[in-house]
């Protein structure tokens, strides 16, 4: 079995570039090599910062021979009236390397079959890696060589062997070889490698390390290390991710910034060492220090050189986070609402101080639906001072603290402590408290449904506003506070701010978030629920009672029930009956049953109970069975066929509570029937 090595070497990769490379390669070489029919057993890419590449082992020596099945000519075409073959046929069997031997009629058309030889696999490499590499595409690419070339950064080698063999072929004009160069800080000169084994020995001997996951693992083993002398360190995994893409030896590198900026909130600090640096703050007992910790990228800062221009940069970053922090605490967090009214929201919605009047007057409408009234003196304050932070100097300089400043301004100012963390929590998926969990809710219901009444609609993958994901967080929240919120009420309140009609589209917008929110039970369940996404709680307590039961004898008995109920009546738009005219003993029953579950199922509903609704409403199934074992419903006589369709209707419309059953898979449906 064969062993593939490929390496292209390249100036300095963008970060945002890399997890584009190892999708690309990852699904892309596989995907190639198996239509090609090269089998092999392992398959490795890595990426450091100015190198890629992949190694293939336990390659099949080549691909398998293939019977090809080729059309020609139509028969008439083929052959004269003598039947004699034509030029058009001899041409054909000519380029075919075939004879007349090898002819088959398949209907009205002439065709041969081959036996394709298969190919070795060192030629297929060398045919589809170029294809591939040149074929990768990126968000932006540099050209070079007038133009003539392009892709995410210029090549200077191409390392590509076979079996320790060099593989011939030409990648962006660059020859392969047989050689590879190790850290630029250590050694500049190439050096040639024999195997793959070789390939990471010798790159290890040069403070390459290859593979990310293992830059990642290196830089926690280091920080672990730091933290047994009785510090903790914020091991942001993002940052580590970061610094692992950046680097090909991560070496961390320890310093401190000046004592006296330890004054300032812990998370101001964090972000600036964090975001501007790259670096990790360091606590001790629970207590920030003036230490910090960064990683460069190399063997070792010999003359703390290294360390020094992080100190330097570092200190005066916070230097200006204090003084920008000094100046925003001298005036109360409200005073920012003025600097809103400059600020632009989106073009044709107004500015931020009309996003935060309209946020206010939603969250009134949420407040009487849900009877917060009991909060809402802290829930309006949240709203009026939910965007206050974005005049701020601070977030001006630093925008990832939008929110989190606002929370720190507000406990300042003397704002109750709900209030203060719901200005920053309205901002996530996941907030703790009333206030931030309705101004969340809100918020993003102004911004989707006035994105809808300017256009800005989804479409495929585009969604610049990210209008699908603001619809989840709304969902998420209603299911974590348990709150029977319908929307269509908060979604009118919307659109009067706007002076508008609640566009086209957005109800059915939300219908298929509703689908997707609940796909994590069951497909099915989850389009018989999409009904009542105005309603989320009850839609996902109806998906999880359904769920509970789904496929249980019981509950297949109930769903054919259903079935019949709801096929006969679809098309009947009135629920209207008149019990006096019922005829038959079976209509009365099914009457007399229903009359007794309604109240119960509704309560149950009423109190969220889907689980105990849901068991209630199957005792009509042998009702609804004995019914239509003995009651014709379509009688010609028009008054008593509309009555039994009211009646049906109306039962229909009960079932309806929990979405629409008919789009739940039966299990039973041949024992059933």
């Amino acid at each position: 079995m064969s062993e593939f090595l490929f390496e292209l070497g390249v100036e300095e990769l963008p970060t945002t570039e890399v997890p584009g490379i190892i999708q690309q390669l990852s699904e892309k070489i596989p995907e190639v090599l198996n239509n090609e029919g090269v089998k092999f057993e392992t398959f490795k890419i890595f990426v450091a910062p100015r190198r890629f590449g992949f190694v293939l082992g336990g390659l099949s020596e080549s691909t398998p021979d293939k019977v090809v099945e080729k059309k020609g000519p139509a028969v008439n075409v083929a052959y004269d009236k003598d039947g004699q073959p034509t030029k058009a046929l001899l041409g054909f069997l000519k380029s075919n390397e075939s004879t007349l031997d090898d002819v088959k009629i398949i209907e009205n058309y002439v065709y041969i079959t081959k036996v394709q030889k298969g190919a070795k696999t060192e030629d297929v490499l060398k045919r589809i890696v170029p294809q591939i590499i040149q074929g990768m595409r990126f968000r932006k690419p540099m050209k070079w060589g007038d133009g003539k070339y392009e892709f995410v950064r210029i090549p200077h080698h191409v390392l590509a062997i076979y079996n320790a063999n060099v593989v011939d072929m030409e990648i962006f004009g660059l020859k392969a070889s047989n050689k590879t160069v190790g850290h630029r800080f250590v050694v500049d000169e190439y050096f040639e490698v024999g195997s793959y084994e070789d390939y990471v020995e010798k790159l290890t001997k040069y403070y390459v390390i290859p593979y990310i996951e293992e830059r990642r693992e290196f830089i926690v083993k280091q920080l672990e290390e730091f933290e047994k002398q009785g510090y903790e360190i914020d091991k942001d995994r993002s940052l580590i991710e970061e610094v692992a893409i950046l680097t090909e030896y991560p070496k961390m590198i320890q310093g401190e910034f000046l004592e006296k900026y330890l004054e300032l909130p812990e998370e101001l600090i964090r972000t600036t060492i964090k975001h501007h640096q790259r670096s990790f703050t360091v606590k001790k007992h629970g207590k920030m220090t003036n230490l910090f910790l960064a990683f460069i990228d190399m063997p070792e800062d010999v003359k703390g050189n290294a360390r020094k221009g992080y100190e330097r940069v570092i200190n005066a970053r916070l230097e200006d986070a204090r003084y920008y922090y000094e100046k925003d605490v001298k005036v109360p967090l409200e005073s920012f609402n003025e600097k809103l009214k400059e600020m632009v929201f989106q073009k044709e919605l107004g500015t931020l101080y009309d996003k935060v009047l309209r946020i206010e007057k939603i969250a009134k409408v949420i407040i009487d639906i849900l009877s917060l009234h009991k909060r809402s003196d802290t829930i309006l304050r949240t709203a009026k001072l939910s965007k206050a932070d974005i005049g701020s100097h601070v977030v001006y300089e630093f925008p990832e603290l939008q929110g989190i400043m606002g929370r720190i301004y507000a406990l300042k100012d003397g704002e109750p402590k709900d209030v203060a963390w719901g200005i920053e929590e309205h901002y996530s998926s996941d907030p703790g408290t009333i206030e931030g969990a309705v101004v969340g809710i809100a918020d993003r219901i102004d911004t989707i449904v006035g994105n809808f009444v300017i256009g800005n609609i989804p479409s495929g993958s585009k969604d610049p506003y990210g209008l699908r994901s603001k619809v989840d967080d709304i969902y998420a929240i209603i299911e974590k506070f348990s709150w029977d919120l319908d929307l269509k009420p908060v979604i009118a309140a919307a659109c009067e701010e706007l002076n508008r009609e609640i566009p086209q589209g957005l109800y059915e917008f939300f219908e298929n978030r509703f689908e997707l929110y609940n796909s994590r039970l069951r497909y099915d369940i989850a389009r018989a629920v999409r009904e009542l996404w105005n309603r989320p709680l009850r839609g996902i307590l109806s998906a999880q009672a359904i769920m509970e039961l789904v496929g249980t004898e019981e509950f297949e008995h109930l769903l054919v029930g259903f079935e019949r109920v709801h096929n006969i009546s679809k098309k009947h738009d009135s629920t209207y009956f008149d019990s006096a005219k019922f005829v038959q003993e079976e209509e009365r029953e099914l009457f007399e049953k229903y009359i007794e579950v309604k109240p119960v199922v509704l309560d149950n509903i009423k109190h969220l109970n889907y689980k105990d609704a849901l068991a209630k409403i199957t005792e009509l199934r042998p009702f609804i069975d004995k019914f239509f074992d003995k009651v014709f419903v379509m009688v010609e006589q028009e008054d008593i066929r509309l009555n039994r369709l009211g009646l049906l209707k109306t039962i229909d419309t009960l079932f309806s509570e929990f979405g629409d059953l008919s789009l739940i898979e039966k299990v039973n449906r041949e024992k059933d029937s």
